[in-house]
């Protein structure tokens, strides 16, 4: 884990489900084919549907802007 951060662990589950009630949790919407998560403290991550029909164009488009 860096030094005063969270690690891997930890920042995977700030994307996935944003830290519980007390946290980001209000702020994902599932029925989103994509949602581009950004953290206060820099941690940052894209949800998006698995669907056959949109992941193959969200994985592109997020190739691309890697």
């Amino acid at each position: 884990a860096p030094p005063g951060g969270r690690g891997p662990e930890g920042a995977a589950a700030q994307v996935l489900h944003g830290g519980g009630a007390n946290a980001n949790s209000a702020n994902r919407w599932w029925d989103k084919t994509l949602q581009l998560v950004v953290g206060q403290d820099g941690t940052c991550g894209a949800l998006y549907d698995p669907a056959v029909i949109d992941g193959a164009v969200v994985a592109e488009m997020l190739d691309h802007a890697l």
